[in-house]
């Protein structure tokens, strides 16, 4: 067995099913806006090349998505560090150097993203962006794959460790880790591609966009489904007995799905066909945001039960934090209608 510190002897501060919901929520959210950005920024290079406007408006909208998708990604690694600290800190300080520039790199991507948003150098900057940001998502992908393997925790330190310290370079080059950022990497084209269905049907009157629109998002979701089909034919099965099976069917089979509304909406363009394709990539992420955490709690719960550990009632801050989130989401919906309005 590793030697696995116990949980913190104070407890949790609230139950932990309501720092489940919270963490799927907010990996949920984080979910729309990096997928937006992870497939969004080689679509829009892709584009621009072609000299297709939706490559433009896809620059444009990127700060935003950077943005909100930032701030979301807060909240489920927040929770993740209150439920499992003693398996996310170790792992995180075995790949010290790797996860300590993420920020250095997250900040020259953003840059990027901004000089491609107002036509510096686009291509360059998006390659840049493009190259950055892929690199923080295998980096994430890495660290919390590592956070459910601490049998693995020892032998690493044994192969990386100098007077009684790692040295940080080590990186977890693992088949699971680049099968589940292959999963994230399908579902993002497909979440471009429901953006552009929402953008091209609801928000943009240009017959021409429109039609470009029409034509991108099916070869989008096919893309997106191909990737999700490859990297799931391994992932699958390693998670089969870890999520109930309809939870495990619907993760799996709602981007397939999705890929078919995408094609019908190419065939009868609309906003029926194309609301049928925001609904389906809405359960693709919801269904996936939930698989994954239940996997999560399946591998951890070998190493802790989370029901044996003391719950101390921080509901003054809970009830705080809800409301903070409640006023923060309301905010976003007025920027919304503030937006849709000026339109």
């Amino acid at each position: 067995m590793a030697p696995i510190p116990g949980p913190d002897p104070l407890g949790l501060p609230v139950p932990p099913w309501i720092l489940f919901a919270l963490k799927v929520f907010g990996f949920f959210l984080h979910m729309v806006f990096m997928n937006l950005w992870l497939a969004g920024l080689p679509t829009a290079l892709v584009l621009h090349l072609l000299g297709s406007p939706v490559g433009g408006r896809l620059f444009q909208a990127m700060p935003f998505f950077m943005a909100f998708g930032i701030n979301a990604g807060i909240v489920p690694l927040l929770f993740i560090q209150t439920l499992y600290p003693q398996f996310f800190y170790p792992a995180t300080i075995l790949q010290a150097w790797f996860w300590f520039i993420v920020i250095p790199l997250l900040i020259v991507g953003y840059y990027a993203v901004y000089l491609a948003a107002f036509g510096r150098w686009p291509v360059a900057a998006a390659a840049v962006a493009t190259v950055l940001l892929t690199w923080i998502g295998l980096t994430f992908s890495a660290a919390l794959t590592l956070t459910v393997r601490p049998e693995r925790w020892s032998d690493i330190f044994l192969a990386t460790a100098s007077a009684g310290a790692v040295h940080g370079r080590y990186f977890h080059w693992d088949p699971e880790a680049l099968r589940r950022f292959g999963l994230m990497a399908g579902m993002a084209f497909g979440t471009v591609g429901a953006f552009l269905v929402l953008d091209g049907e609801w928000f943009r009157r240009e017959m021409d966009y429109r039609q470009a629109v029409r034509r991108i998002v099916p070869v989008l979701y096919v893309l997106g489904g191909l990737i999700y089909g490859l990297a799931g034919l391994g992932y699958a099965p390693t998670v089969a007995d870890k999520v109930p099976r309809a939870l495990w069917l619907l993760a799996g089979g709602s981007l397939p799905l999705t890929v078919l509304l995408a094609l019908a909406y190419a065939w009868r363009p609309g906003p029926w066909t194309g609301g049928a394709v925001l609904v389906g990539q809405t359960f693709v992420l919801g269904s996936n945001a939930i698989a994954r955490q239940v996997v999560q709690f399946h591998e951890l719960r070998a190493w802790v039960d989370l029901a044996q550990v003391p719950v101390r009632g921080e509901w003054g801050s809970f009830w705080l934090f809800v409301i903070t989130l409640v006023l923060g989401v309301g905010v976003l919906f007025w920027i919304a209608r503030v937006a849709a309005r000026a339109r």
